[in-house]
């Protein structure tokens, strides 16, 4: 009998510590965890928003106009490497992969027999067309993972949901695209 009681003593003990140590935890998530109101995605005005890391929190107005600024003049890099872009490699047509424009006075219709024959004749002719070369591949790779980060980091900004940010990255994009938009490919607008 003194084993059996010993045991549901054990078992009560270990059930109300498991109970208040799950409480504990109950109580350690609740707060950690965010409800959907605290989470509403809206523009806020702040000049203390951290900028991509903790470390880069502007401290005041001097500060957050720099930060603008700084997003202003990342903006508009972004348009002049994209602008760049197509002049070093759409320009040139030794580097170019522009596709040739294709007559549309054909009656058939997409996917049939002599369209995909024609799509791969013209694969095999701009595949020949421009051979690999290490060199140049490479530094295209590269320009494409520069635009590509520039990008990010730009969207980065506009995610923090700050009002300046915001409108200085619309900002840089519109100084880039006044400089340099005359020379960027008509279809790339990322």
């Amino acid at each position: 009998m003194s084993t059996s009681t010993a045991m549901a003593s054990m078992t009560m003990t270990s059930a109300s510590s498991m109970a208040s140590s799950t409480s504990g935890m109950d109580m350690d998530s609740s707060s950690m965890m965010m409800s959907s109101a605290d989470m509403a995605m809206v523009f806020f005005q702040s000049v203390t928003t951290p900028l991509y890391s903790s470390a880069w929190t502007p401290q005041g107005q001097g500060s957050y106009a720099g930060t603008c600024i700084f997003l202003i003049v990342l903006a508009l890099v972004h348009r002049i490497l994209i602008a760049g872009r197509a002049i070093i490699f759409d320009s040139n047509q030794a580097l170019s992969r522009r596709r040739k424009d294709i007559s549309s006075d054909s009656d058939e219709y997409p996917g049939s027999k002599s369209d995909l024959e024609s799509m791969g004749e013209r694969f095999r002719s701009q595949w020949s067309g421009h051979p690999f070369k290490v060199a140049t591949e490479t530094a295209r790779a590269l320009l494409e993972v520069i635009i590509g980060g520039i990008g990010y980091l730009l969207m980065l900004a506009v995610m923090t949901m700050n009002v300046g940010y915001f409108l200085s990255v619309l900002g840089g994009i519109f100084l880039g695209t006044f400089v340099a938009g005359r020379f960027g490919g008509g279809d790339d607008h990322h």
